[in-house]
Protein backbone atom coordinates (compact mmCIF):
# COMPACT_ATOMS: atom_id res chain seq x y z
CA UNK A 1 0.00 0.00 0.00
CA UNK A 2 1.32 3.46 -1.03
CA UNK A 3 0.52 7.01 -1.85
CA UNK A 4 -0.41 7.96 -5.08
CA UNK A 5 -0.59 11.87 -4.44
CA UNK A 6 -1.34 13.88 -1.18
CA UNK A 7 -3.34 17.59 -1.12
CA UNK A 8 -2.61 20.46 1.17
CA UNK A 9 -4.04 23.45 1.69
CA UNK A 10 -3.61 25.74 4.98
CA UNK A 11 -1.20 23.72 6.34
CA UNK A 12 1.75 26.30 6.68
CA UNK A 13 3.24 27.68 3.48
CA UNK A 14 1.51 25.53 1.40
CA UNK A 15 -2.24 26.58 -0.09
CA UNK A 16 -3.92 24.37 -2.20
CA UNK A 17 -1.01 22.26 -2.76
CA UNK A 18 -0.68 18.69 -4.98
CA UNK A 19 2.08 16.65 -5.14
CA UNK A 20 1.76 12.60 -7.10
CA UNK A 21 4.16 10.07 -5.78
CA UNK A 22 6.19 7.72 -7.17
CA UNK A 23 5.47 4.07 -4.92
CA UNK A 24 9.11 3.49 -4.35
CA UNK A 25 11.69 6.71 -4.31
CA UNK A 26 10.36 10.12 -4.21
CA UNK A 27 13.35 13.17 -4.07
CA UNK A 28 12.10 16.21 -3.18
CA UNK A 29 14.49 19.11 -3.92
CA UNK A 30 14.20 23.10 -3.69
CA UNK A 31 15.66 26.04 -1.98
CA UNK A 32 15.64 26.87 1.94
CA UNK A 33 11.94 27.94 2.72
CA UNK A 34 10.20 26.42 -0.41
CA UNK A 35 8.21 23.82 1.85
CA UNK A 36 10.19 20.98 1.85
CA UNK A 37 10.39 19.69 5.41
CA UNK A 38 6.27 20.91 5.44
CA UNK A 39 5.45 18.71 3.05
CA UNK A 40 6.92 15.61 4.62
CA UNK A 41 5.28 17.44 8.09
CA UNK A 42 1.96 17.12 6.28
CA UNK A 43 2.73 13.88 4.95
CA UNK A 44 3.61 12.57 8.21
CA UNK A 45 0.66 14.33 10.21
CA UNK A 46 -1.88 13.18 8.17
CA UNK A 47 -0.86 9.44 8.00
CA UNK A 48 0.02 9.63 12.07
CA UNK A 49 -1.98 12.12 13.44
CA UNK A 50 0.74 13.36 14.89
CA UNK A 51 3.12 16.39 14.88
CA UNK A 52 6.20 16.90 16.26
CA UNK A 53 5.90 13.85 18.59
CA UNK A 54 2.57 14.30 19.63
CA UNK A 55 -1.16 13.78 18.84
CA UNK A 56 -2.77 16.69 17.33
CA UNK A 57 -5.85 15.98 18.91
CA UNK A 58 -4.26 16.72 22.53
CA UNK A 59 -2.98 19.99 21.06
CA UNK A 60 -1.39 21.54 18.15
CA UNK A 61 0.84 25.09 17.80
CA UNK A 62 -1.23 27.81 16.30
CA UNK A 63 1.80 28.67 13.48
CA UNK A 64 0.40 25.45 11.61
CA UNK A 65 -1.81 27.58 9.55
CA UNK A 66 -0.77 29.13 6.89
CA UNK A 67 0.38 32.95 7.72
CA UNK A 68 -1.31 34.71 5.04
CA UNK A 69 -4.76 33.27 5.26
CA UNK A 70 -4.34 33.99 9.23
CA UNK A 71 -3.17 37.58 8.44
CA UNK A 72 -5.69 38.22 5.82
CA UNK A 73 -8.83 36.92 8.48
CA UNK A 74 -7.70 39.28 11.09
CA UNK A 75 -7.13 42.26 9.08
CA UNK A 76 -10.82 41.63 7.44
CA UNK A 77 -12.56 40.69 10.90
CA UNK A 78 -11.14 44.60 12.20
CA UNK A 79 -12.70 46.13 9.05
CA UNK A 80 -15.90 44.86 9.91
CA UNK A 81 -16.02 42.65 6.58
CA UNK A 82 -17.32 38.99 6.76
CA UNK A 83 -14.12 36.54 6.01
CA UNK A 84 -13.89 32.53 6.54
CA UNK A 85 -11.58 31.65 9.23
CA UNK A 86 -8.38 29.54 8.33
CA UNK A 87 -8.63 26.09 8.27
CA UNK A 88 -6.16 23.10 7.30
CA UNK A 89 -6.96 19.83 5.05
CA UNK A 90 -4.37 17.40 4.36
CA UNK A 91 -5.82 14.24 2.28
CA UNK A 92 -3.74 11.25 1.42
CA UNK A 93 -4.75 9.26 -1.68
CA UNK A 94 -3.74 5.40 -1.97
CA UNK A 95 -3.38 3.30 -4.67
CA UNK A 96 -6.55 1.44 -6.03
CA UNK A 97 -5.29 -2.09 -5.67
CA UNK A 98 -4.36 -1.87 -2.10
CA UNK A 99 -6.74 -4.62 -1.45
CA UNK A 100 -6.76 -5.83 2.32
CA UNK A 101 -9.51 -5.48 4.36
CA UNK A 102 -7.77 -2.87 6.10
CA UNK A 103 -7.53 -0.76 3.17
CA UNK A 104 -11.22 -1.58 2.28
CA UNK A 105 -12.31 0.31 5.54
CA UNK A 106 -10.71 3.71 4.06
CA UNK A 107 -12.39 3.76 0.67
CA UNK A 108 -15.06 6.46 -0.33
CA UNK A 109 -15.28 9.74 -1.86
CA UNK A 110 -15.11 12.18 0.91
CA UNK A 111 -12.74 14.19 0.09
CA UNK A 112 -12.01 17.11 -1.79
CA UNK A 113 -11.03 15.51 -5.70
CA UNK A 114 -14.25 13.58 -5.04
CA UNK A 115 -12.23 10.74 -6.05
CA UNK A 116 -13.46 6.98 -4.86
CA UNK A 117 -10.27 5.94 -3.42
CA UNK A 118 -8.68 4.71 -0.26
CA UNK A 119 -7.31 7.68 1.32
CA UNK A 120 -7.11 9.69 4.83
CA UNK A 121 -8.32 12.92 5.67
CA UNK A 122 -6.88 15.04 8.66
CA UNK A 123 -8.75 18.46 9.15
CA UNK A 124 -8.58 21.44 11.60
CA UNK A 125 -11.03 23.85 11.48
CA UNK A 126 -13.18 26.26 13.90
CA UNK A 127 -15.84 24.15 16.28
CA UNK A 128 -19.31 25.45 15.76
CA UNK A 129 -19.38 26.48 19.29
CA UNK A 130 -16.89 28.81 19.13
CA UNK A 131 -18.25 31.23 15.69
CA UNK A 132 -18.66 34.20 17.97
CA UNK A 133 -15.67 33.56 20.47
CA UNK A 134 -13.20 33.71 17.65
CA UNK A 135 -15.13 36.99 15.51
CA UNK A 136 -14.78 38.53 18.87
CA UNK A 137 -11.14 38.07 19.92
CA UNK A 138 -9.98 38.60 15.78
CA UNK A 139 -11.89 42.02 16.00
CA UNK A 140 -9.99 42.86 19.70
CA UNK A 141 -6.58 44.77 18.09
CA UNK A 142 -5.07 44.03 21.85
CA UNK A 143 -4.82 40.39 21.20
CA UNK A 144 -1.97 38.92 19.05
CA UNK A 145 -2.47 37.97 15.41
CA UNK A 146 -2.31 34.19 16.40
CA UNK A 147 -5.00 31.88 15.89
CA UNK A 148 -6.34 30.75 19.11
CA UNK A 149 -6.07 26.71 18.85
CA UNK A 150 -8.78 26.36 22.20
CA UNK A 151 -11.51 27.34 19.43
CA UNK A 152 -10.86 25.09 17.26
CA UNK A 153 -11.41 20.84 16.78
CA UNK A 154 -9.58 18.21 14.84
CA UNK A 155 -10.95 15.82 12.53
CA UNK A 156 -9.30 12.50 11.47
CA UNK A 157 -11.25 9.97 9.49
CA UNK A 158 -10.81 7.58 6.27
CA UNK A 159 -12.40 8.57 2.80
CA UNK A 160 -15.12 6.80 3.66
CA UNK A 161 -15.93 8.96 6.41
CA UNK A 162 -14.66 6.53 9.19
CA UNK A 163 -12.74 8.04 12.41
CA UNK A 164 -9.49 6.58 12.43
CA UNK A 165 -7.03 6.00 15.41
CA UNK A 166 -3.35 4.65 14.80
CA UNK A 167 -3.84 1.41 15.88
CA UNK A 168 -6.12 0.69 13.17
CA UNK A 169 -3.86 2.23 10.28
CA UNK A 170 -3.24 0.10 7.29
CA UNK A 171 -0.65 1.68 6.21
CA UNK A 172 1.76 3.41 8.56
CA UNK A 173 4.79 6.00 8.68
CA UNK A 174 8.17 6.25 10.05
CA UNK A 175 10.06 10.32 9.83
CA UNK A 176 13.97 10.06 10.07
CA UNK A 177 14.89 13.25 10.76
CA UNK A 178 19.18 13.68 12.00
CA UNK A 179 18.55 17.45 12.87
CA UNK A 180 16.87 15.94 15.83
CA UNK A 181 19.72 12.76 16.62
CA UNK A 182 18.29 12.42 19.90
CA UNK A 183 14.58 11.17 19.07
CA UNK A 184 15.31 8.00 17.86
CA UNK A 185 16.69 7.41 21.87
CA UNK A 186 19.49 6.05 19.69
CA UNK A 187 21.91 4.74 23.02
CA UNK A 188 19.20 2.65 24.42
CA UNK A 189 17.50 1.98 21.20
CA UNK A 190 21.50 0.58 19.84
CA UNK A 191 21.69 -2.06 23.17
CA UNK A 192 18.30 -3.24 22.93
CA UNK A 193 19.26 -4.17 19.32
CA UNK A 194 22.83 -5.63 20.43
CA UNK A 195 20.82 -7.85 22.87
CA UNK A 196 17.76 -8.95 20.30
CA UNK A 197 20.68 -9.67 17.74
CA UNK A 198 24.33 -10.60 18.93
CA UNK A 199 23.31 -11.53 22.16
CA UNK A 200 22.26 -15.29 23.13
CA UNK A 201 19.82 -15.62 25.57
CA UNK A 202 22.46 -16.87 28.35
CA UNK A 203 25.26 -13.34 27.73
CA UNK A 204 21.67 -11.82 28.11
CA UNK A 205 21.25 -13.72 31.51
CA UNK A 206 24.65 -13.47 32.80
CA UNK A 207 24.39 -9.61 32.24
CA UNK A 208 21.37 -9.25 34.23
CA UNK A 209 22.91 -11.12 37.17
CA UNK A 210 25.96 -8.91 36.84
CA UNK A 211 24.26 -5.79 36.81
CA UNK A 212 22.16 -6.61 39.89
CA UNK A 213 25.47 -7.52 41.89
CA UNK A 214 27.02 -4.38 41.21
CA UNK A 215 23.82 -2.53 42.16
CA UNK A 216 23.72 -4.98 45.26
CA UNK A 217 27.69 -4.09 46.11
CA UNK A 218 26.94 -0.58 46.00
CA UNK A 219 25.53 -0.50 49.20
CA UNK A 220 28.77 -2.74 50.52
CA UNK A 221 31.11 0.24 49.33
CA UNK A 222 33.10 2.12 52.73
CA UNK A 223 31.97 5.49 51.73
CA UNK A 224 27.71 4.68 51.03
CA UNK A 225 28.35 2.32 54.49
CA UNK A 226 28.81 5.57 56.44
CA UNK A 227 26.40 7.52 54.63
CA UNK A 228 23.77 5.07 55.92
CA UNK A 229 25.11 4.94 59.31
CA UNK A 230 25.13 8.66 59.52
CA UNK A 231 21.56 8.97 58.03
CA UNK A 232 20.35 6.13 60.90
CA UNK A 233 21.90 8.12 63.42
CA UNK A 234 19.89 11.42 62.36
CA UNK A 235 16.69 9.21 62.48
CA UNK A 236 13.67 10.04 60.19
CA UNK A 237 10.96 12.42 61.14
CA UNK A 238 8.90 11.29 58.49
CA UNK A 239 8.81 7.40 59.44
CA UNK A 240 9.95 5.19 62.22
CA UNK A 241 11.73 2.62 59.74
CA UNK A 242 15.20 2.63 58.66
CA UNK A 243 16.14 5.78 55.91
CA UNK A 244 18.96 4.61 53.81
CA UNK A 245 20.39 5.12 50.16
CA UNK A 246 20.93 1.86 47.74
CA UNK A 247 19.94 1.36 44.45
CA UNK A 248 16.99 0.73 42.59
CA UNK A 249 16.39 -3.13 41.96
CA UNK A 250 13.27 -3.07 40.43
CA UNK A 251 13.12 -4.37 37.19
CA UNK A 252 12.30 -1.05 36.13
CA UNK A 253 15.72 -0.07 36.44
CA UNK A 254 16.77 -3.03 34.00
CA UNK A 255 20.47 -3.17 32.60
CA UNK A 256 19.52 -2.23 29.15
CA UNK A 257 18.21 1.32 30.29
CA UNK A 258 21.01 1.90 32.25
CA UNK A 259 24.08 0.35 30.23
CA UNK A 260 25.65 3.03 27.97
CA UNK A 261 26.91 1.46 24.32
CA UNK A 262 30.59 3.15 24.03
CA UNK A 263 32.25 3.45 20.61
CA UNK A 264 35.80 2.69 20.72
CA UNK A 265 36.12 3.67 24.47
CA UNK A 266 33.56 6.75 24.16
CA UNK A 267 29.90 7.33 25.45
CA UNK A 268 27.87 7.14 22.42
CA UNK A 269 26.41 10.87 23.73
CA UNK A 270 30.19 11.63 23.31
CA UNK A 271 30.48 10.32 19.82
CA UNK A 272 30.63 12.61 16.70
CA UNK A 273 27.80 13.94 15.96
CA UNK A 274 28.30 12.21 11.83
CA UNK A 275 28.22 8.97 13.87
CA UNK A 276 25.42 9.17 16.06
CA UNK A 277 23.45 10.70 13.28
CA UNK A 278 24.62 7.89 10.96
CA UNK A 279 23.68 4.76 13.81
CA UNK A 280 20.90 6.17 14.86
CA UNK A 281 19.45 7.01 11.13
CA UNK A 282 20.41 3.35 10.40
CA UNK A 283 18.37 1.81 13.78
CA UNK A 284 15.32 4.04 12.37
CA UNK A 285 14.96 2.42 9.10
CA UNK A 286 15.47 -0.87 11.00
CA UNK A 287 12.88 -0.06 13.86
CA UNK A 288 10.39 1.34 10.65
CA UNK A 289 9.85 -2.44 9.26
CA UNK A 290 6.53 -2.11 9.63
CA UNK A 291 6.21 0.89 7.89
CA UNK A 292 5.09 1.37 4.55
CA UNK A 293 5.79 5.35 4.32
CA UNK A 294 9.59 6.44 5.33
CA UNK A 295 10.01 10.16 5.42
CA UNK A 296 13.64 10.85 5.48
CA UNK A 297 14.78 14.76 6.20
CA UNK A 298 18.20 16.00 4.47
CA UNK A 299 19.93 12.43 4.61
CA UNK A 300 22.83 14.90 4.18
CA UNK A 301 23.23 16.96 7.51
CA UNK A 302 26.14 16.09 9.60
CA UNK A 303 27.18 12.82 7.43
CA UNK A 304 30.77 13.04 5.44
CA UNK A 305 30.57 11.80 2.08
CA UNK A 306 31.88 7.53 3.37
CA UNK A 307 28.77 7.52 5.89
CA UNK A 308 26.07 9.34 3.68
CA UNK A 309 26.84 6.98 0.73
CA UNK A 310 26.97 3.49 3.38
CA UNK A 311 23.37 5.46 5.10
CA UNK A 312 21.97 5.39 1.17
CA UNK A 313 23.06 1.92 0.25
CA UNK A 314 20.89 0.66 3.70
CA UNK A 315 17.94 2.76 2.37
CA UNK A 316 18.23 1.09 -0.72
CA UNK A 317 18.84 -2.19 0.52
CA UNK A 318 16.07 -2.07 3.24
CA UNK A 319 13.22 0.27 1.76
CA UNK A 320 12.81 -1.90 -1.09
CA UNK A 321 9.43 -2.85 -0.45
CA UNK A 322 8.77 0.66 1.16
CA UNK A 323 7.67 4.01 -0.34
CA UNK A 324 10.25 6.59 0.20
CA UNK A 325 9.72 10.15 0.64
CA UNK A 326 13.16 12.18 1.15
CA UNK A 327 13.81 15.98 1.17
CA UNK A 328 17.54 17.46 0.19
CA UNK A 329 20.34 19.54 -1.25
CA UNK A 330 22.46 16.91 -2.53
CA UNK A 331 22.74 15.77 -5.74
CA UNK A 332 24.74 12.71 -4.48
CA UNK A 333 21.70 12.15 -2.76
CA UNK A 334 19.80 12.39 -5.74
CA UNK A 335 22.23 10.31 -7.86
CA UNK A 336 22.37 7.65 -5.80
CA UNK A 337 18.50 7.14 -4.81
CA UNK A 338 17.90 7.98 -8.67
CA UNK A 339 16.90 11.41 -10.64
CA UNK A 340 13.70 8.99 -11.52
CA UNK A 341 12.05 9.92 -8.03
CA UNK A 342 13.06 13.84 -8.69
CA UNK A 343 10.44 16.37 -7.43
CA UNK A 344 11.24 19.62 -8.28
CA UNK A 345 10.09 22.71 -5.80
CA UNK A 346 10.16 26.10 -6.79
CA UNK A 347 9.79 29.46 -4.38
CA UNK A 348 6.61 29.94 -5.63
CA UNK A 349 5.10 26.89 -4.26
CA UNK A 350 4.76 24.99 -7.85
CA UNK A 351 6.45 21.44 -8.16
CA UNK A 352 6.89 19.26 -11.17
CA UNK A 353 7.99 15.58 -11.45
CA UNK A 354 10.49 14.67 -14.01
CA UNK A 355 7.97 12.35 -16.07
CA UNK A 356 6.08 15.75 -16.34
CA UNK A 357 9.04 16.28 -18.90
CA UNK A 358 8.72 15.26 -22.28
CA UNK A 359 10.30 11.78 -22.90
CA UNK A 360 12.97 13.12 -24.40
CA UNK A 361 13.98 15.87 -22.34
CA UNK A 362 13.32 13.16 -19.06
CA UNK A 363 15.92 10.92 -20.50
CA UNK A 364 18.62 14.12 -21.04
CA UNK A 365 18.25 14.67 -17.34
CA UNK A 366 18.47 11.31 -16.11
CA UNK A 367 21.99 10.59 -17.90
CA UNK A 368 23.16 14.00 -16.22
CA UNK A 369 24.61 13.50 -12.79
CA UNK A 370 21.80 15.79 -11.56
CA UNK A 371 23.88 19.12 -10.03
CA UNK A 372 22.85 21.64 -12.94
CA UNK A 373 19.46 20.49 -12.57
CA UNK A 374 19.58 21.14 -8.58
CA UNK A 375 21.21 24.32 -9.91
CA UNK A 376 18.35 25.45 -12.12
CA UNK A 377 15.96 24.98 -9.37
CA UNK A 378 18.07 26.50 -6.18
CA UNK A 379 18.85 29.41 -7.87
CA UNK A 380 16.91 32.83 -7.38
CA UNK A 381 17.54 33.73 -11.14
CA UNK A 382 19.50 31.55 -13.77
CA UNK A 383 21.71 32.55 -16.91
CA UNK A 384 22.41 29.97 -19.16
CA UNK A 385 24.96 30.24 -21.51
CA UNK A 386 26.12 28.13 -24.52
CA UNK A 387 30.14 27.56 -22.83
CA UNK A 388 32.92 28.01 -20.73
CA UNK A 389 34.16 31.30 -22.30
CA UNK A 390 30.59 32.67 -22.01
CA UNK A 391 30.30 31.61 -18.56
CA UNK A 392 33.34 33.86 -17.91
CA UNK A 393 31.94 36.96 -19.62
CA UNK A 394 28.90 36.62 -18.01
CA UNK A 395 30.67 36.54 -14.29
CA UNK A 396 33.04 39.27 -14.81
CA UNK A 397 30.08 41.31 -16.87
CA UNK A 398 28.12 40.66 -13.93
CA UNK A 399 30.68 42.48 -11.49
CA UNK A 400 31.37 44.87 -13.94
CA UNK A 401 27.56 45.77 -13.78
CA UNK A 402 26.47 45.34 -9.96
CA UNK A 403 29.98 45.68 -8.40
CA UNK A 404 29.72 41.71 -7.48
CA UNK A 405 29.62 38.05 -8.73
CA UNK A 406 26.07 36.85 -9.33
CA UNK A 407 26.50 34.14 -7.16
CA UNK A 408 26.42 36.96 -4.35
CA UNK A 409 22.77 37.74 -5.79
CA UNK A 410 21.33 34.15 -5.81
CA UNK A 411 22.13 34.38 -9.61
CA UNK A 412 23.51 31.31 -11.12
CA UNK A 413 25.62 31.28 -14.52
CA UNK A 414 25.13 27.90 -15.76
CA UNK A 415 27.16 26.70 -18.96
CA UNK A 416 24.70 24.13 -20.31
CA UNK A 417 25.36 23.77 -24.58
CA UNK A 418 23.22 25.17 -26.73
CA UNK A 419 21.36 22.07 -27.60
CA UNK A 420 20.53 21.36 -23.92
CA UNK A 421 18.75 25.18 -23.80
CA UNK A 422 15.41 23.78 -24.11
CA UNK A 423 15.57 20.46 -21.88
CA UNK A 424 16.63 23.25 -18.93
CA UNK A 425 13.74 25.55 -20.53
CA UNK A 426 10.98 22.80 -20.12
CA UNK A 427 12.01 22.91 -16.42
CA UNK A 428 11.74 26.17 -16.30
CA UNK A 429 8.24 26.61 -17.65
CA UNK A 430 7.04 23.98 -15.27
CA UNK A 431 8.17 25.39 -12.19
CA UNK A 432 7.76 29.48 -13.47
CA UNK A 433 11.46 29.87 -12.57
CA UNK A 434 13.29 32.76 -13.73
CA UNK A 435 15.75 31.93 -16.61
CA UNK A 436 17.46 33.99 -19.17
CA UNK A 437 19.02 32.57 -21.90
CA UNK A 438 22.35 34.12 -23.82
CA UNK A 439 22.40 32.67 -26.88
CA UNK A 440 24.53 33.25 -30.26
CA UNK A 441 22.22 33.83 -32.88
CA UNK A 442 24.31 31.80 -35.49
CA UNK A 443 23.59 34.11 -38.69
CA UNK A 444 20.40 32.84 -38.44
CA UNK A 445 17.67 35.11 -36.39
CA UNK A 446 14.95 33.57 -37.84
CA UNK A 447 15.82 30.24 -36.60
CA UNK A 448 16.66 31.23 -33.30
CA UNK A 449 13.13 32.60 -32.76
CA UNK A 450 12.17 29.15 -34.22
CA UNK A 451 13.83 27.49 -31.57
CA UNK A 452 12.39 29.10 -28.64
CA UNK A 453 9.10 29.67 -30.77
CA UNK A 454 7.55 27.77 -27.04
CA UNK A 455 9.41 30.04 -24.79
CA UNK A 456 7.84 33.27 -26.23
CA UNK A 457 6.32 35.71 -23.08
CA UNK A 458 2.83 34.55 -23.82
CA UNK A 459 3.73 30.78 -23.15
CA UNK A 460 6.38 31.26 -20.31
CA UNK A 461 6.53 34.70 -18.88
CA UNK A 462 9.50 33.75 -16.75
CA UNK A 463 11.62 32.71 -19.70
CA UNK A 464 13.81 35.69 -21.75
CA UNK A 465 15.89 34.66 -24.72
CA UNK A 466 18.83 37.17 -25.67
CA UNK A 467 20.11 37.18 -28.46
CA UNK A 468 21.92 39.98 -30.69
CA UNK A 469 20.31 40.40 -33.73
CA UNK A 470 23.45 41.27 -36.33
CA UNK A 471 23.61 38.48 -38.26
CA UNK A 472 27.26 39.89 -39.18
CA UNK A 473 28.13 39.31 -35.43
CA UNK A 474 26.90 35.49 -34.41
CA UNK A 475 28.71 34.86 -32.39
CA UNK A 476 30.25 36.23 -28.89
CA UNK A 477 33.81 37.08 -29.62
CA UNK A 478 32.41 39.36 -32.54
CA UNK A 479 30.13 41.02 -30.49
CA UNK A 480 32.86 41.88 -28.10
CA UNK A 481 34.97 43.33 -30.79
CA UNK A 482 31.83 45.46 -32.09
CA UNK A 483 31.91 47.25 -28.78
CA UNK A 484 35.17 47.60 -27.66
CA UNK A 485 38.28 49.05 -29.97
CA UNK A 486 41.06 47.31 -31.51
CA UNK A 487 43.47 49.41 -29.16
CA UNK A 488 41.24 47.85 -25.97
CA UNK A 489 41.39 44.13 -26.97
CA UNK A 490 45.14 43.98 -28.01
CA UNK A 491 46.09 46.02 -24.80
CA UNK A 492 43.87 43.32 -22.07
CA UNK A 493 44.97 40.33 -24.77
CA UNK A 494 48.83 41.36 -25.08
CA UNK A 495 48.52 41.44 -28.28
CA UNK A 496 49.41 43.67 -31.53
CA UNK A 497 46.85 43.23 -33.84
CA UNK A 498 46.83 46.10 -36.80
CA UNK A 499 43.45 44.86 -37.78
CA UNK A 500 40.37 43.66 -36.56
CA UNK A 501 39.69 40.73 -38.46
CA UNK A 502 43.51 39.15 -37.28
CA UNK A 503 42.74 39.79 -33.93
CA UNK A 504 38.85 38.19 -34.27
CA UNK A 505 40.39 35.29 -35.79
CA UNK A 506 42.92 34.96 -32.80
CA UNK A 507 39.65 35.43 -30.33
CA UNK A 508 37.68 32.71 -32.06
CA UNK A 509 40.84 30.01 -32.14
CA UNK A 510 41.60 30.89 -28.47
CA UNK A 511 38.28 31.53 -26.78
CA UNK A 512 38.83 30.53 -23.01
CA UNK A 513 42.41 31.98 -22.86
CA UNK A 514 40.37 35.55 -24.00
CA UNK A 515 37.51 35.23 -22.31
CA UNK A 516 39.87 34.67 -18.73
CA UNK A 517 41.75 37.92 -20.25
CA UNK A 518 38.74 39.67 -19.99
CA UNK A 519 37.95 37.95 -16.77
CA UNK A 520 41.17 39.21 -14.96
CA UNK A 521 42.38 42.70 -16.78
CA UNK A 522 41.71 45.49 -14.74
CA UNK A 523 40.94 47.57 -18.02
CA UNK A 524 37.90 49.04 -18.86
CA UNK A 525 36.17 47.57 -21.63
CA UNK A 526 32.48 47.28 -22.62
CA UNK A 527 29.66 44.71 -22.29
CA UNK A 528 27.53 43.67 -25.47
CA UNK A 529 23.81 44.85 -25.20
CA UNK A 530 22.02 41.47 -24.83
CA UNK A 531 24.71 40.13 -22.17
CA UNK A 532 23.53 43.48 -20.31
CA UNK A 533 20.08 42.59 -20.83
CA UNK A 534 20.19 39.52 -20.04
CA UNK A 535 21.96 40.93 -16.43
CA UNK A 536 19.05 43.52 -16.09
Amino acid sequence: MYLTHVHVDGFKCLLDFDIALNPAFNIVVGDNETGKSTILDAIGLVLTGTYDRRSVRFGFDPYLFNAGKVKGYFEALRKGENCAPPSILIEAYFNQDAANDEAARLIGTNNSKGEDCPGLVLEISLNNDHTEDLKSYARDETNPDVMPVEYFEVSWRSFAGNSISNRKLPCKAKVIDNTHARAYRGPNRYVAELANEVLTPTHQRDLALAYRRLKHGFAKEPGVVAINAHLETKGNPATAKKLSVQMDMSSRTAWDSAVSPHLDDLPFDCAGKGEQCRVQMRLAIAEADSCHVLLIEEPENHLSHANLCMFLDDVKRDCTSRQVIVTTHSAFVLNKLGIEGLKLLSKNGKIASINALSDETAKYFMKLPGFDTLRLVLAKRSILVEGPSDELILQIAYKKLKGKLPLADGVDVISVGSLAFKRFLEIAKLLALEVHVVTDNDGDVVAVNNKYSDFQPAQAPTVKIHCDPDIACKTLEPQILKVNSLPVLNTILGKTYLDSASLLKYMENNKTECALALFETQQDWETPGYIKDAIG
